[in-house]
């Protein structure tokens, strides 16, 4: 049985991108009927790929494919007259419309929020951009990079590192600005609906990207509000409040936190005792921070020989923290993963069968969220535009 929470429901997403058709694949995903809505050219996430075998294809982005599940897709041009009719009319029978638009661009089409809950007054509009509808950077574009940066979260990635110089800031991998986008602006979505049980009315929801991500960094922000110095990056300044290890392996690296005393011990047997770790500056815990620049080194001399699982399970074992840094390829062999289910293979007729990544949880129930392709550019226009 699957999950169809929002069976009832009707969204049109005209959004583009990632954060905004994620929003509305959330809602398509729990049983929600929604319309993706592409100008002539397509969403431009069908050119960002990864593409099976690297050859560029619209309708095989992973991008594209992976935030658009469980949608109808239609092609329309809102910028003419006949598309402005359109989209209207669909508009008129649906309860949430998602966009991604520059702010005021859809206002100035006659197609914004005011103009649109005439027509339908329990009308909800999420408006997914960088920065929101209002403030000076209001119509500003932004990509994960930019995002990052400017969100305080970047100074946070990577740290604490030897040389600033040769180390400097990393954006957020995986395009993590924009999924997180997309989950509050699907969370905020679904208050607006509530709201509307209650009330009878719909309202226009304005989800900044920024704000969403500077949520995040809350000992930086803390910090400052108390008046505290902010974090910093290099190991020499920010110290070490306890043992905390992330060390290369063969095939990757692994994370050790022998930071109590009986840990450590075990770690030490664990390593077959050498002679380095009699030295009396590694007998406290203290001792073993203040030295641990030398200490690492002589962590990484026996990590490096060996593989990741090895080092963990020995850890797991012995009751001392630790854990595998996973790949991606790590998560599609979890055998945690697979006993979930959490991974669904997906055919499509372009791209073939993948798997996707399915829902975080599990119903007593025992329904489950279902997983339908992506649409190809304009698949359904002959069912919603008449």
């Amino acid at each position: 049985m699957s999950v169809n929470w929002f069976k009832d429901l009707k969204v049109v997403d005209l959004s583009q991108g990632i954060s905004g058709p994620f929003c509305a694949k959330l809602f398509a995903d729990l049983g929600a009927t929604v319309i993706k809505v592409e100008p002539p050219e397509g969403d431009y996430s069908r050119t960002l790929g990864p593409f099976p075998n690297d050859v560029p294809d619209p309708e095989a982005s992973g991008i594209f494919l992976g935030v658009n599940t469980n949608k109808s897709g239609v092609v329309l041009d809102i910028r003419t007259d006949i598309g402005k009719q359109i989209l209207s009319d669909l508009v008129n029978s649906s309860d949430i419309v998602v966009e991604s638009f520059v702010p005021g661009v859809l206002d100035d089409l006659g197609l914004g929020f005011e103009c649109l809950s005439k027509e339908n007054p329990g009308l909800i509009m999420t408006s997914v951009s960088p920065f929101g509808q209002s403030g000076p950077w209001s119509k500003y574009e932004a990509s994960n990079l930019i995002i990052s940066n400017l969100s305080g979260h970047s100074m946070e990635h990577p740290g604490p590192v030897d040389d600033l110089s040769e180390q400097p800031p990393l954006q957020l991998g995986a395009h993590q600005a924009e999924f997180l986008g997309g989950i509050c602006a699907a969370t905020a979505t679904s208050l607006a609906l509530n709201r509307r049980s209650v009330h009878g009315k719909g309202c226009h929801v304005d989800l900044s990207q920024i704000e969403a991500l500077s949520l995040l960094p809350q000992t930086p922000l803390a910090a400052y509000a108390i008046g505290a110095p902010g974090k910093q990056r290099s190991k020499a300044s920010a110290g070490k409040a306890s043992l905390l290890a992330v060390l290369p392996c063969k095939d990757g690296y692994v994370g050790i936190s022998p930071r109590q005393q009986d840990q450590w011990e075990r770690m030490v047997e664990i390593m077959g005792s050498p002679e380095w770790a009699e030295d009396e500056q590694f007998a406290t815990e203290q001792g073993r921070l203040d030295d641990w620049d030398r200490l690492e080194k002589l962590l990484i001399s026996w990590t490096s020989s060996m593989f990741k699982e090895d080092v963990y399970r020995l850890c797991q074992a012995t009751r001392i923290p630790s854990f595998p840094l996973n790949t991606a390829a790590d998560l599609f062999d979890s055998a945690q993963f697979k006993a979930r289910e959490f991974f669904i293979d997906v055919d499509h007729p372009v791209a073939g069968t993948l798997k996707y990544p399915g829902w975080p949880f599990h119903l007593a129930s025992g329904s489950k969220v279902s997983m339908h392709r992506a649409p190809l550019l304009g698949e359904h226009s002959q069912d919603f535009i008449k």
